[in-house]
């Protein structure tokens, strides 16, 4: 099929722009921080991004708490994580972006459709523009992100791409990745004395090896939270092993110089997610971010435009690479 594309649907009261070709479904809510709520794999019947079963998408005041409004699906975070007081202003927790509403239009032909979404920063003098791109014949969205300084002054921030994905215990991350810094909230499950390991093994409380690429189960009521700081490239992926599918992210890894993993399984408020949050630095507390010359910075007037591909892929039980094309090895 060639590509359709309707913005006339409503979810919850939000806007729903859904594009599709023959291998996805795509569904965008322009309103609620230019989310991309629902990404449903067509050939395997399968959708990729959870939702929490406890907390739908409903409408957000600008500064509310993050975590109490979390309803899953594929967010932006700018220009920080965690809740932060830079040069004496308040920057609100998880940034600026998820709680707002965007501006939109969409131009395409039978072969490709791009939808445009913009809005001006809060608090941060920005302007922030993201292109949502799917072909006729793609399983992947190209997703270009063009964030503006339009102030006098530097700006230091974090960007972070913050897919929730579905998981189960057969589901596999891969990372071409070297060091991992453990964050100092999350280290239950290895011990408090493991501040780092060498991917993908993790030393344990037992004293044996866990392979972190495996997602445990649920009843495990755990959570990680790591950072991997050394990529070999610039790309993550999330492979459900017992049905060959999977989810993959490729970007320019002189841009996301970093790959977060946050996986509730079960340990959170009882969730059961991975979240695979490529980063433009870390932690994420802006201001340390910031103190350890860690975070990203736009000069007076400075831009940053790059693009992300986000691919679906089958046939696939490990991910060895993926080309900034959306090519899965």
């Amino acid at each position: 099929m060639a590509i359709h594309y309707d913005p006339h649907w409503t979810y919850r009261g939000f806007r729903a722009l859904v594009l599709e070709n023959r291998h996805l479904r795509a569904v965008i809510l322009p309103e609620h921080g230019a989310k991309i709520w629902s990404l449903i794999d067509k050939a395997a019947d399968r959708e990729i991004l959870w939702h929490n079963p406890r907390v739908p998408p409903r409408p957000v005041a600008y500064g509310a708490a993050y975590d109490d409004w979390f309803c899953g699906g594929w967010d932006e975070l700018f220009p920080n994580d965690a809740p932060a007081l830079i040069n004496g202003d308040t920057y609100p927790d998880h940034g600026e972006l998820w709680s707002m509403p965007f501006e939109w239009q969409a131009d395409g032909t039978g072969n490709e459709v791009v939808v445009r979404l913009s809005r001006s920063g809060v608090v941060t003098p920005t302007h922030i523009e993201k292109w949502i791109t799917l072909r006729a014949d793609e399983p992947s969205l190209r997703i270009r992100y063009r964030i503006r300084n339009v102030g006098a002054a530097p700006l230091d921030y974090l960007l972070k791409l913050h897919p929730a994905l579905t998981i189960s215990p057969t589901c596999r991350i891969d990372l071409p990745a070297r060091m991992v810094l453990v964050d100092e909230g999350f280290r239950a499950r290895l011990g408090a004395d493991v501040e780092r390991f060498t991917w993908p093994l993790a030393p344990s409380l037992a004293g044996e090896a866990i392979d972190m690429r495996c997602v445990p189960p649920q009843s495990a009521a755990t959570c990680d939270f790591f950072y991997a700081i050394e990529l070999d490239e610039g790309w993550c992926a999330l492979t459900d092993t017992a049905s060959a599918t999977g989810f993959g992210l490729a970007f320019d890894r002189s841009v996301f110089s970093s790959v977060w993993v946050f996986g509730a399984y079960g340990g959170w408020r009882g969730l059961y997610t991975t979240i695979l949050e490529p980063c433009t630095g870390y932690p994420y507390r802006l201001e340390e971010a910031i103190a350890h010359g860690h975070a990203g910075r736009l000069g007076a007037g400075g831009e940053l435009d790059t693009e992300v591909t986000a691919v679906l892929y089958r046939g696939i039980n490990a991910v060895t690479r993926i080309s900034r094309d959306g090519e899965v090895q």
